[in-house]
C-alpha cells in the first residue's frame, strides 16, 4: 500500500477494498491492476448520468435505485469480495487519470 502525497495508491484488490473502507478521498488505481478492476468491477454512474436518472425520478431515484442495487449485487456471481468493492464504490465517481491509471474520488468532495 502506497500514499502518493494526498492519494492512495491501489495495486490489488485487498489494497483497494482497505481504501475504501477507510474512506479515502482520493484513490489512484495503479497501472498493473487497472486492467483487472476495469474486468471485475461495476463502475458507478457518472455525475451526468446519475443527475439525469435524478431529475427523471424527481428524487426517488437514490432511494429505489439503492435497493435495487442491493438485491441484484445480493444475487448476483462472484467474489464476497467483489460485492464489498462494488457496493463501496458507489460513493465515489472515477475518471481516467492518465493513460494508465484511473483516479477515484468521493462524491461528498464535489
Amino acid at each position: 500500500m502506497k500514499k502518493r502525497k494526498d492519494y492512495f495508491e491501489a495495486r490489488n484488490s485487498d489494497e483497494l477494498l482497505f481504501a475504501l473502507k477507510d474512506k479515502e478521498s482520493y484513490i489512484i488505481i495503479h497501472k498493473d491492476f487497472k486492467d483487472e478492476f476495469l474486468k471485475k468491477t461495476q463502475l458507478p454512474v457518472t455525475e451526468k448520468e446519475e443527475m439525469a436518472f435524478q431529475l427523471g425520478f424527481n428524487g426517488w431515484a437514490q432511494v429505489f435505485g439503492g435497493v435495487f442495487f442491493h438485491i441484484i449485487n445480493y444475487f448476483s456471481k462472484g467474489n464476497k469480495q467483489q460485492k464489498e468493492i462494488d457496493s463501496k464504490l458507489r460513493k465515489y465517481n472515477f475518471k481516467k487519470w492518465n493513460e494508465n491509471e484511473i483516479f477515484l474520488y468521493l462524491r461528498e468532495l464535489n
